[in-house]
């Protein structure tokens, strides 16, 4: 049996909390200092005041009064009462409290002084204690479960299964990969006669059952509304339709047989397709291909399973390994579209991406998804990442040119940690800005999203060169795979980019509403600037102002274009001026965005 999802990170503080100890207002310093030097792992105490107040004092803190000027500290101090020294006011919440929403409190009271430890509140009246560090890394815990996984059943996103599926493909070395596409046969019935809560509680049920039937190292994610998926491999022996077969009926069964906890009424039989590619499948056109059987067997009406095998390795002739991008480089083929970021209060086009593509001769404008990972399999990223470079330069010199004041204040560059490592980088960087005539304060390199801080660590002295001459450092896709609030003290971070699973919930989630707010806040408290990311609506766009968040990307504001056909967006200020360059020009918004760089 698969291991049930790990739990989630605590969403309250309650969790979080540990004990805290207690000491009486009128406890003289003195003997307050013997308990810390009794106890060397003792952060702080509660204080507890005749009146029912509570006061708080860090045992930093208590140091540095105790050790006063010249080190007379203890003598002055010893016989005072220690209520008097305690900080009156501290921070005091539930235990039921969102550990977003404290953070975003804790941010906000930073700005006027400084909170190490926030009191906890049980039920029963005891006081507990967690430190501010402590709750930011379970904000970057959450932040990080939320980017891949589904709020209601709990189980793996689309996002995730999609990332798992193609490096499953890419795996050579092993079997083959098999996707299961199931659909709920009676989710619109349960929803119209039962009510949506009720429907909720069949997808929840349908989530754990499925989680059950699959085998360890299988991943079962909820693609969206009544759909789930199942990424897991077939092994040689069996024929393939059997053994496809054998697998559908597993989850099939797992839905069929009535769940006990649900009303009779909202039980659902499930529709099941399931494809069987080899090692080197594509992975686009093997979900593609499950999710055609399973409508085969919804048509045969639903509550059964059908099967395609074979499925071949690409759905169209690829373009090429990496060398054939050096030589889409050499002859001239390589393009590259920008997008503008946009500032929130002004309209203002304030920044753009650089977004490289590929103009092939025989399959037309190819996204990076095509052939960066050829590319990054030969080891030529850093050569891509140099013609990007010098092109993105070339191109806002351009625009200073003709635009002057109206051209973008900096561009963005995604360089991948292959070319953050490579030696003399600092030089080369500086030396393509300048022979553009730029100052290198025009420039801002996206850090890969994909990259961990044990990756970036390696290329954290290159990271501070960069930035002593002025080049900025963005974090992209915040919250998301692994970059999280730990990135902002390890790096020289400038900007961060919040993810667009956040903004895109942020209407619908309080929690995810308030993890933009929080991330705009402390984007303004710790001085580096906030891009929401996938902006789509004019309702994210308004939530955005009102939380104060100053920059914003998004197909709202404008779709990645040529520099050209970006001049007349520039020339007016205007995002949306970019909806009237002819779309066979632009990128069309794919059914799910993925990386900026793709």
């Amino acid at each position: 049996m698969a291991q049930v999802p790990p739990g989630r990170p605590a969403d309250t503080v309650g969790p979080l909390a540990r004990p805290i100890a207690a000491v009486e207002a009128t406890m003289r310093c003195g003997e307050l200092d013997l308990i810390f030097r009794a106890d060397p792992a003792l952060p702080c105490v509660a204080v507890m005041y005749l009146d029912g107040g509570i006061g708080l004092i860090s045992r930093d803190r208590f140091a540095q009064l105790m050790s006063g000027p010249f080190g007379y500290g203890r003598a002055l101090w010893e016989k005072t009462p220690a209520g008097s020294t305690a900080d009156p006011a501290p921070m005091i919440v539930d235990e039921t409290a969102l550990v977003v929403d404290v953070c975003e409190q804790v941010s906000r009271r930073d700005r006027v002084r400084r909170y190490d430890d926030v009191l906890i509140r049980r039920p029963d009246g005891r006081l507990a204690r967690v430190s501010a560090a402590r709750l930011y890394e379970a904000l970057a815990d959450l932040m990080t479960m939320q980017a891949v996984s589904d709020p209601l059943s709990g189980l793996a996103n689309r996002a995730r299964f999609l990332n798992r599926l193609a490096a499953a493909c890419r795996d050579a070395g092993q079997p083959g990969v098999a996707v299961v596409f199931i659909d709920l046969d009676r989710m619109k019935q349960v929803n119209d006669s039962l009510g949506h809560a009720v429907g909720d509680r069949l997808i929840v049920s349908a989530a754990q059952r499925l989680t059950t039937a699959a085998d360890d190292g299988d991943l079962v994610a909820r693609l969206g509304g009544d759909e789930f998926a199942v990424l897991t491999r077939i092994a040689g022996g069996r024929t393939p339709e059997l053994s496809a077969a054998a697998l559908g009926e597993r989850f099939r069964l797992a839905i069929a047989t009535p769940d006990p906890q649900l009303p009779a009424a909202a039980h659902s039989g499930a529709s099941i397709g399931v494809a069987i590619g080899a090692a080197g499948a594509d992975p686009e056109t093997l979900l593609r291909e499950a999710d055609a059987a399973m409508y085969r067997a919804k048509q045969a009406g639903g509550d059964k399973v059908r099967v395609t095998v074979d499925v071949p390795a690409h759905a169209a002739p690829r373009p090429g390994v990496g060398d054939s991008v050096l030589a889409a480089m050499s002859a001239g083929d390589l393009r590259l579209f920008y997008q503008p970021i946009v500032g929130v209060d002004d309209g203002r086009v304030w920044a753009v991406e650089a977004l490289i593509r590929w103009q092939h001769p025989q399959h037309g404008l190819l996204t990076p998804d095509r052939f960066l990972p050829d590319a990054a399999r030969a080891k030529q990223m850093p050569a891509v990442d140099r013609w990007v470079l010098e092109r993105a330069c070339a191109d806002l010199a351009g625009w200073d040119a003709v635009l002057g004041e109206r051209a973008p204040r900096c561009v963005n560059v995604n360089l991948t940690v292959e070319t953050l490592s490579t030696p003399g980088l600092t030089d080369q960087l500086l030396a393509t800005v300048r022979h553009a005539g730029l100052g290198p304060e025009r420039i801002r390199v996206e850090l890969p999203e994909s990259a961990d801080l044990a990756q970036l660590e390696g290329v954290v002295r290159q990271l501070h060169e960069l930035r002593a001459q002025g080049v900025g450092i963005v974090l992209d896709d915040m919250g998301a795979g692994s970059a999280t609030l730990r990135h902002l003290s390890a790096l020289p971070v400038t900007g961060i980019k919040i993810d667009r699973s956040f903004v895109a919930r942020m209407l619908d989630s309080r929690g995810d509403h308030a993890v933009v707010k929080l991330l705009g806040d402390l984007g303004r408290s710790v001085g580096v600037d906030v891009t929401a990311e996938g902006i789509e609506d004019d309702e994210q766009l308004d939530s955005l102002r009102r939380l104060r968040v100053p920059y914003a990307q998004g197909y709202l504001l404008g779709l990645p274009a040529p520099a050209d056909h970006l001049t007349a967006l520039l020339r007016t200020g205007r995002p949306r001026g970019v909806a009237s360059v002819p779309l066979q020009t632009l990128d069309r918004p794919p059914i799910k965005a993925g990386r900026h760089r793709g």
